[in-house]
């Protein structure tokens, strides 16, 4: 019943947080809330005492009352989602948070600043730690995990010392493995490993040039800036994409030559070459670069002109033959 539970919680909380910048709304049942913002960068220093806020706004039209708490979290996989364990014991970054426990009220339309204290403790590990403030309309019950719905903002600290900042693509390709295709867009992917003790946000670009060293194009990579959390890989995926791609439903003739035109619209043709350089850290201290190929063969537009071709050449030659008959009649008469 408590794995459950925990699933249950864990998922409605994978919903109610993403690692960006910026504010986001969540909503949830009768309650529509705003917090800005949604992840904080915090530098720690071990026996001091750090202070931010984190700024509600109800947007409903009826007063809110929210109660509060914090969590540690670790990734989830390669995705860079967040995951939970609610029943764990409260020790690092989550017991170090010192926030008013609620009920916190706010009116209709009304902002309300919440200020957060973090208490480093002298021993603490130097490096990151990550942690999670809730916010739940459901007040806390002792014993049970009773939860209505979370939403919450991201606290990622790095606490000051022997600070490690480590990390190096661990791969770099084409989605699917497929170095053989028709037409653009292509999508690539990267992993990045994080061997440091502190998380990372890996920045740079993706360069695709043709068969001749041309660039092409060039994509950035990481734009929406997510973290590689300490002791962790994460997957990150760019699109290299030239023209609009239709829609092609339909039998076997209609979607030929409707891909056809996603090829003419998309042409492209010949080897390409990829290559991803990223950087990330303090004053970019970890640099990589990393390199795919792949052929791109636009096989029906190549087989529409090339038939196309094959007809004008034989009508050609057959109007040269019948002009030089015609030449030769008219000398004989």
């Amino acid at each position: 019943m408590v794995k459950s539970a925990r699933q249950f919680i864990c998922s409605i909380a994978f919903c109610a947080l993403i690692v960006a910048v910026g504010s986001i709304v969540f909503a949830y049942p009768a309650h529509a809330i705003t917090l800005i913002p949604p992840s904080l960068e915090i530098s720690l220093t071990p026996g001091q005492t750090s202070q931010t806020i984190v700024k509600l706004f109800n947007e409903t039209a009826n007063t809110l009352q929210l109660y509060t708490e914090a969590r540690n979290f670790t990734a989830q996989g390669e995705t860079g989602q967040p995951t939970f364990d609610f029943n764990a014991e409260q020790v690092g970054l989550s017991s170090w948070v010192s926030v008013e426990k609620g009920p916190i009220v706010i009116a209709p339309n009304e902002r309300y600043e919440v200020p957060v204290t973090i208490s480093t403790p002298s021993d603490a590990d130097p490096g990151g730690h990550y942690a999670s403030l809730f916010f739940t309309s459901t007040p806390p019950e002792a014993g049970q995990i009773k939860i209505s719905s979370k939403v919450g903002t991201l606290l990622l600290a790095k606490v000051a010392g022997d600070v490690s900042e480590q990390g190096s693509i661990a791969e770099f390709n084409v989605v699917g493995s497929k170095h053989v295709l028709n037409r653009p867009p292509v999508q690539f992917f990267a992993r990045f490993k994080n061997t440091g003790n502190v998380h990372l946000r890996p920045t740079g670009t993706i360069a695709v040039s043709n068969m001749f060293g041309k660039v092409s194009d060039t994509i950035e990579f990481n734009a929406g800036r997510g973290a590689t959390l300490r002791d962790s890989t994460r997957r990150y995926e760019a699109v290299w994409e030239r023209g609009q791609v239709g829609d092609t439903a339909g039998n076997a003739w209609t979607a030929f030559w409707k891909e056809y035109g996603n090829e003419k619209n998309n042409f492209a043709l010949g080897k390409y070459t990829a290559k991803l350089s990223v950087t990330a850290g303090t004053s970019d201290s970890v640099s990589d670069q990393a390199s795919v190929s792949y052929w791109i063969i636009p096989w029906r537009v190549l087989l529409v002109w090339g038939i196309v071709i094959v007809i004008a050449v034989l009508l050609l030659i057959l109007a040269i033959k019948r002009y030089n008959a015609w030449i030769v009649k008219k000398s004989k008469g």
